[in-house]
């Protein structure tokens, strides 16, 4: 082996202990980056070379600088980041309309419809009473603005978790649009059998992204193209750099439902998707809320049949048949957007049936009736009174505000771990970066402290043969 061969095999452990050195402080540089993976160098020595007595190297090359990732883990990462957005999405939801309709003891239905009833009572021993008679009609239309108010709030709630299906399904076709421009240019980049390790941080980052809100998954081809799947229907997304669009499309009541495309059919997947963070929405759009709204509206369609029956079986001041007190009547198909007190009644508390017979203005019988009414039960509520019925539907919320936390506490414990072992796979420890920087350090000492010895010996060599 000639001392030029020892110069080059010093030369290109110079450079390749460099591009370590260089590598290290780059994962220096990206530790706080968002997605980045830490790089590590691996080397591969040069073709040897035949010596008398056998074969030696002739120097070490930069086989690949490539990212520490375990695909198994971001498999594991992914699938668990979908549940728990779709747990967060509940969670906010449900933790915005509880405080609205208040604690069970104290809640608004409840507490308007024990006043309504408190005030009859006391219209009962004072039928004759102007002063009973405003309270009566105060209660009665603070009842049914409580109602009203319930049926707005969730009302409001979804058209509020509406748009955020639409932000999140435009965030999805965005990301997949990335997702198909990152595979063309990763083929481009790759091509000459390279990693490009950012512009596949880049693409794992949007895949947890996407993960988050769809519950997608991506499948990571042998020519490191991705490919991506929704969990729960298996329909394709992206194939290569071709990405398939979701399409919002309004129903009847204005609320988005999501479609896509199978084999030129739009296929509405509003009802199949309840992974991730759409998924978490559109299960509280379409079941959850929707379950609450029919809730009000049946307590609002008892509350106007049952009160105006009874108060159509009585008779006012003036000794006039009684009204029905509530408006719609009958209920109608909305009756908690439309429940008002009757404006006859609302103008004048003489048309108040207190009475249970003409001519006997001081009489309070029919008054006294709504108090029996306040302890009967009605079928229509499910054999229930009125407060109870109320009381469950708040207590209803609160169990479903409950048991969303604690489903999204036990899948931010499952992420949380899974993300802990991932960044010790893929995340950038500063301590061990500062000892990989001695290592490579030492290293290319090492190698020029090599070619200064082999300069010296050439020196000698030529020398001698001078002589």
């Amino acid at each position: 082996m000639s001392g030029s061969s020892h110069l080059w095999l010093g030369v290109t452990a110079l450079q390749a202990f460099r591009q370590g050195i260089g590598t290290a402080g780059y994962n220096v540089a990206n530790a706080g980056r968002d997605g980045f993976s830490r790089r590590r160098v691996e080397l591969g020595p040069l073709d040897a070379a035949h010596v008398r007595g056998g074969h030696t190297g002739l120097g070490v090359e930069v086989v690949s600088i490539r990212r520490e990732r375990d695909v198994f883990l971001d498999f594991a990462v992914r699938r668990e980041m979908g549940r728990l957005s779709s747990d967060d999405a509940r969670t906010q939801v449900l933790s915005a309309l509880e405080p609205l309709l208040g604690e069970v003891d104290g809640a608004p239905l409840q507490g308007a419809l024990s006043r309504l009833f408190d005030a009859f009572e006391a219209l009962g021993a004072q039928a004759d009473s102007i002063g009973v008679r405003l309270e009566v009609t105060a209660a009665a239309e603070g009842l049914a603005s409580a109602i009203r108010r319930a049926n707005e709030q969730i009302g409001a709630t979804r058209s509020t978790v509406n748009q955020r299906v639409r932000d999140g399904v435009a965030r999805v076709n965005d990301i997949l649009e990335q997702l198909a421009q990152n595979n063309a240019q990763q083929a481009q980049l790759e091509a000459d059998g390279s990693e490009a390790s950012d512009l596949r941080d880049e693409r794992d980052r949007l895949l947890d992204e996407l993960s988050s809100l769809i519950g997608a998954r991506g499948i990571i081809g042998e020519d490191g193209k991705v490919s991506v799947f929704v969990d729960s229907t298996g329909d394709t997304l992206l194939t290569g750099t071709a990405a398939r669009e979701l399409r919002l499309v309004a129903d009847s009541q204005g609320l988005d439902r999501i479609y896509l495309d199978r084999a030129g059919e739009p296929v509405d997947m509003s009802d199949m998707l309840r992974g991730g963070e759409i998924g978490g929405y559109l299960a509280m759009r379409d079941e959850t809320l929707t379950t609450y709204a029919e809730r009000v509206d049946t307590l609002a369609a008892a509350v106007i049949e049952q009160f105006n029956l009874l108060h159509q079986s009585g008779f006012d001041l003036d000794g006039a048949a009684g009204l029905a007190l509530f408006e719609p009547d009958p209920p109608g198909a909305d009756p908690a957007a439309a429940m008002r007190v009757n404006a006859l009644i609302a103008a004048d508390p003489r048309t108040l049936a207190a009475a249970s017979a003409p001519g006997a203005p001081g009489d309070g019988g029919n008054a006294n009736a709504f108090v029996d009414l306040r302890k009967a039960t009605i079928a229509s509520l499910g054999d229930r009174r009125f407060t109870e019925f109320a009381a469950d539907f708040v207590a209803e919320i609160g169990r479903d505000t409950s048991t969303a936390e604690i489903s999204r506490q036990a899948s931010q414990e499952i992420v949380s771990a899974l993300e802990t072992k991932r960044e010790r796979v893929s995340g950038v420890s500063l301590d061990e970066e500062a000892a990989e920087l001695v290592r490579w350090q030492q290293s290319f000492q090492a190698a020029a402290r090599f070619m200064q010895v082999v300069n010296e010996v050439n020196d000698i060599a030529l020398q001698l043969l001078a002589r």
